[in-house]
């Protein structure tokens, strides 16, 4: 979590960890639609801080309608994600599970959340296949950025 963000919006740090805020806003977190409306206040507040990398829980619908964001969807085969797990240490078994769990998990999350197909391709500036490697992954971002940063400044 960004520092300051969660302790803006009510919550507190301990020993590294995030901890819900008082009991009187802990109730209210326990209903999904007050914690999706807590993670906007959260992701919305590290965007206007800037220079943040946010990943997942609905960000990139969060942000969408920003002009200062740059938001990159990585993918990669279903395959890759079973190796990358298996390195990981995860059976096989396990880790064919939990690639499937995830995704599953994702797209029910945001079309219940979002009413959307994840991913919602037009809201991303780029997609990108990992399995190209973490370097060239990196690489492509930062030239997303420099191309994106060139417009803006032209």
């Amino acid at each position: 979590m960004p520092q300051g963000a969660g302790a803006e919006a009510g919550f507190t740090s301990s020993s590294g960890g995030v901890r819900a805020p008082s009991v009187t806003r802990k109730t209210e977190l326990n209903d999904s639609e007050c914690i999706l409306k807590f993670t906007e206040q959260v992701v919305q507040h590290a965007a206007k801080t800037g220079n943040s990398v946010i990943v997942g829980r609905g960000s990139q619908q969060f942000l969408k309608n920003r002009q200062d964001t740059l938001r990159v969807f990585l993918y990669a085969p279903r395959e890759d994600k079973v190796r990358r797990l298996l390195a990981r240490g995860k059976s096989e078994k396990e880790a064919e599970q939990l690639v499937d769990t995830v995704d599953r998990e994702r797209v029910a999350f945001i079309q219940k959340y979002f009413h959307v197909e994840w991913p919602d391709r037009a809201i991303y500036h780029t997609m990108i296949n990992t399995t190209i490697g973490d370097e060239a992954v990196v690489h492509m971002i930062l030239d997303v950025m420099k191309t994106l940063e060139a417009r803006v400044t032209a």
